[in-house]
């Protein structure tokens, strides 16, 4: 139903209201009393930029909404999502390659947009960018970044290439460590699957590999974890060279 229709589900106040705030496109918005600060403004912001509410029975939401916590009010929108080739890239791009927990991946979308990416790109059977795990963890940066989802790394690699992108892996057997790579020019960081890191195929295709290092000890990073620190360290280049 969802991917048919290319609409799907904002639960909760505040992803509502980033939406609004975003200019989301928006089918309808639903809601339940409440006594709930938030949620009268969200409803009221809602009404003034023409949308308007539907009252719903109590209970209504919480049998239908994905998430454990009830929710007071609830949006169907359209995709937000674009094809790659439309995607203007203007600083350094976060692939995700094989990531398959959707709080990984909105916890990735999230920090992309705090950490100044200009665009996310999906590829290798990622999770769904809609599942709705994705969309509360992602806390409104999904309605704001660029976000593209194509079928292969191969695809997403010639497009890269074509807007003159260096493509670098990430990989925990790598031998430069990420604070040794210049990340200031056209970047696209690649981060595998939780389980298995980046495809070994792709290494023929990347142009850097890097690594964090960790203690020993540790056996690996959440990829999540792992995302934000590269992107951070982007930014921290960026930042410092003042590009």
């Amino acid at each position: 139903m969802r991917e048919a229709e290319h609409k799907f589900v904002i639960e909760g106040s505040r992803a509502v209201e980033s939406a609004l705030t975003a200019g989301l496109e928006l089918e309808a918005i639903y809601f339940e009393r409440s006594s709930n600060e938030l949620a009268t403004k969200v409803l009221d912001l809602a009404d003034q930029i023409g949308y308007r509410s539907y009252e719903v029975l109590p209970g209504t939401l919480e049998r239908a909404a994905d998430s454990v916590s009830p929710q007071s009010i609830v949006a169907i929108a359209s995709y937000v999502d674009v094809e790659i080739g439309n995607l203007e890239p203007e600083s350094y791009v976060v692939v995700m390659a094989g990531v398959r927990d959707p709080g990984n991946a909105g916890t990735i979308i999230r920090t992309s947009l705090a950490a100044g990416a200009s665009a996310v790109i999906l590829c290798d059977q990622c999770v769904d960018i809609y599942n709705p795990k994705t969309v509360r963890s992602s806390a409104g940066a999904l309605f704001t970044i660029p976000i593209a989802v194509a079928d292969s790394f191969s695809e997403v690699h010639r497009f890269l290439k074509s807007k003159g992108y260096v493509v670098v892996g990430t990989s925990s057997h790598a031998k430069t460590s990420y604070w040794e790579l210049d990340l200031t020019g056209k970047v696209a960081v690649v981060l595998g699957n939780e389980g298995s890191g980046l495809n070994v195929s792709y290494s023929e295709l990347v142009d850097n590999s890097i690594t964090i290092p960790i203690d020993p000890r540790a056996e690996s990073l959440n990829v999540g974890v792992a995302g934000s620190v590269l992107m951070f360290e982007a930014m921290r280049q960026r930042l410092n060279s003042g590009r």
